[in-house]
């Protein structure tokens, strides 16, 4: 779906908005609503989802969507 080097990415879990930056701790969440990755041109990609995983390891974000 997506693979590149980005300024950050966006979802919601059930605590509201969030924000994956460089260097982020470890991190895995339920995801919903959206995925928007702030790429570095500083233009954005939206992906519309119903549900899926995010987890960060490594400085790496992993999306899994239609789980």
């Amino acid at each position: 779906m997506f693979s590149d080097t980005v300024k950050a990415v966006s979802s919601y879990n059930d605590k509201g908005p969030f924000d994956i930056l460089s260097e982020h701790e470890n991190f895995i969440s339920l995801i919903k609503q959206k995925i928007v990755i702030h790429k570095l041109d500083n233009k954005t990609q939206e992906f519309k989802i119903d549900n899926g995983v995010l987890r960060v390891y490594k400085n790496n974000v992993n999306i899994f969507i239609g789980i």
